[in-house]
């Protein structure tokens, strides 16, 4: 049985955070054990909502008590996606750091997705990137899922052109000695890609780009390069990348047709991936 643990956001309607990435995985064959962060009435596309973030306190009696009935070393990966706040991330980097520095049984992989913001605009508290750096300088990190604006905020380089990307990404993987990064989607001159390094070697594919806006579309694509890689032995390839693109591509435009069909127009926004309905795609 494959084990991973997911702390990231929970919303009650909707899949963002653990709603987007728990079924999948679950549906691929995974053991989810999943901590939330959040507990929301819906994510924040809506406009409002109701519920609250997880206190720090709160994070670590869950951990703890996870500590009491089994080794978190039995997980195959650990996966951190949406953080309220920077206690609370700390939190979770004292906890994690703690387990795969045993030193004996197994180690988990640690896949993080540093959820910050896109289009330019932070999500989240300034307070939360130094805290990202700290994960980062760990060296305990496998695998990192960031946008390309959340790594640009991490790495403080801008990419504008393939050379300016290559640069960042090798300097990014040599200060903070992660195995493997993936930039989910990385604008050159008007045309969408993914970019992927693993030891030493950077790659790109092209994204079939959707005239539309997705809510969860990064937690879904997380969990989706958390399978591939598990499955191709915790390691990133440039053809694990494109049956990602691919999948992710199929459950996009099943949510995008099906908002279409039902309004009688192209939406602008999709705010629920439609991931139970498209399952098939998985």
């Amino acid at each position: 049985m494959k084990n991973i643990l997911s702390i990231s956001s929970h919303v009650v309607h909707g899949y963002v955070g653990n709603r987007a990435i728990t079924f999948p995985l679950q549906y691929m064959g995974w053991d989810v054990d999943a901590i939330n962060t959040t507990n929301y009435s819906n994510h924040p596309g809506y406009g409002s909502l109701q519920g609250s973030a997880s206190t720090p306190e709160a994070i670590k009696d869950v951990l703890q008590g996870l500590h009491c009935v089994l080794d978190l070393n039995s997980y195959d990966m650990i996966l951190i996606g949406y953080t309220p706040n920077a206690d609370v991330l700390s939190v979770v980097k004292d906890e994690v750091v703690q387990v795969l520095q045993k030193q004996e049984g197994k180690t988990p992989r640690w896949i993080v997705d540093p959820v910050l913001g896109d289009n330019g605009k932070l999500y989240v508290s300034e307070k939360v990137i130094p805290v990202y750096r700290d994960i980062l300088s760990t060296s305990l990190v496998s695998l990192i899922t960031p946008n390309q604006f959340e790594f640009e905020t991490l790495c403080e380089a801008k990419i504008t052109d393939w050379q300016t990307c290559e640069a960042a990404v090798k300097s990014f993987a040599n200060r903070y000695n992660v195995e493997n990064i993936v930039i989910s989607s990385v604008d050159i001159d008007g045309q969408l890609f993914c970019v992927g390094y693993t030891e030493g070697r950077i790659f790109s594919k092209p994204i079939h780009k959707i005239n539309c806006n997705f809510n969860g579309c990064g937690d879904l694509f997380t969990g989706l390069i958390a399978n591939a890689y598990y499955d191709n032995g915790y390691k990133i390839t440039p053809e694990s990348i494109a049956t990602v693109l691919q999948t992710l591509h199929n459950i996009l435009q099943f949510s995008f047709d099906f908002e279409r069909e039902k309004s009688g127009q192209a939406p602008a926004v999709v705010k629920d991936i439609k991931i139970v309905a498209a399952k098939k795609y998985l």
